[in-house]
């Protein structure tokens, strides 16, 4: 506890120093997050300073991606694919937290709505579906359940905590399936029942160690990882088949 009350007081402080210009500032424990053979998750600490000490709103979104949620059916003792509906500017993950306040009054549901965020209001648009609205809302809703699942979506808004009146924070938990690229970290106030745009701070997720090596080859050289791949099968079957023959 007293380590995390000197950390407090520091980011405090630097914080203060920066809100002397601004009305709101934050920042994060760390800016990136290195993925490397045994990462099984993160924690980050957003720290932040508001001088209207007015209800906050945070939000964490991965990078957006294009991605596809089939139906499949069971027919003759084979699963089969049947609709599909192809889903853009789908987050690859994304987290809510808010202050107390906002909570219990349905004030949050109509802040979310407007920011297009939350289970219902993540924006996902439809590439050329033949479907039925409602049916495009299934696939949508079993999209949010799978993520959810993942724990790359909140389920529920995580908790912002204010220090005096004037101090928050929030921690913010990275699975261990998180995606790389580039996040942001935005936070809202909420002025009179509305959200206005109070600060952003960046976060980036990369690989590291042989992960990242591993990784960047296949994107880079694809030829060459395709030939390494290839031999290193080879070199293992045929070791294989030896060992299996001195035994």
């Amino acid at each position: 506890m007293r380590a995390l009350s000197f950390i407090l007081a520091l980011v405090a402080a630097a914080l203060l120093a920066r809100a002397a210009t601004a009305q709101i500032a934050i920042d994060l424990s760390k800016h990136q997050i290195e993925i490397t053979s045994g990462f099984d998750g993160a924690e980050l600490l957003l720290f932040g300073y508001d001088s209207k000490g007015a209800e906050v709103v945070v939000i964490v979104r991965g990078p957006p991606e294009t991605i596809s949620v089939r139906e499949k059916e069971r027919t003759a003792g084979i699963w089969i694919n049947q609709d599909e509906v192809t889903f853009k500017n789908a987050p690859s993950f994304y987290f809510v937290a808010t202050t107390e306040g906002l909570r219990g009054d349905g004030e949050l549901e109509t802040i979310l709505e407007s920011l297009g965020v939350g289970p219902r209001y993540l924006g996902m648009t439809p590439i050329d579906s033949e479907l039925s609205p409602e049916r495009v809302d299934e696939f949508r809703e079993a999209l949010i359940t799978l993520r959810q699942r993942d724990q790359l979506y909140a389920k529920e808004p995580g908790h912002v905590l204010m220090r005096d009146d004037r101090l928050f924070r929030t921690k913010v938990p990275f699975p261990s399936s998180t995606p790389i690229g580039d996040y942001t970290v935005t936070v809202y106030e909420v002025i009179d029942g509305w959200p206005v745009l109070g600060a952003e701070t960046p976060l980036r997720v990369r690989k590291a160690g042989f992960g990242a090596f591993v990784y960047n080859t296949a994107h880079k050289h694809p030829a060459l990882y395709g030939i390494v791949a290839i031999l290193i099968a080879l070199v293992a079957g045929w070791f294989g088949g030896w060992a299996f023959r001195k035994s």
